[in-house]
């Protein structure tokens, strides 16, 4: 880890069968986050919560913060202009 890069510190708190190939999946939970010291002597824990599922196995997993992806594609958000159009209902089906 640099010095400025953040990790998210994740534990198993579900596991599960993938019923496509039958094999034991897992489920992470974000519980808290890990960076370097500016000196990159030590490196920080701050953990937000604790697991208590019976799946947790104690250990703790250090991951790269996923990228945040928007609900909605941003093409198909209305702009200003298409607020303020007439609503066309010769579509709706009632």
């Amino acid at each position: 880890m640099s010095d400025d890069e953040r990790r998210e510190v994740r534990a198993i708190v579900r596991t599960y069968i993938d019923k496509e190939t039958n094999k034991d999946k897992n489920v992470y939970q974000t519980v808290g986050t890990a960076w370097v010291s500016p000196h990159a002597s030590t490196i920080t824990v701050q953990l937000e919560t604790v697991p208590i599922s019976k799946d947790w196995n104690g250990k703790l997993y250090l991951n790269k913060p996923y990228e945040k992806v928007d609900d909605k594609p941003k093409d198909i958000l209305p702009t200003d202009e298409d607020l303020d159009k007439p609503i066309d209902t010769s579509t709706v089906p009632f």
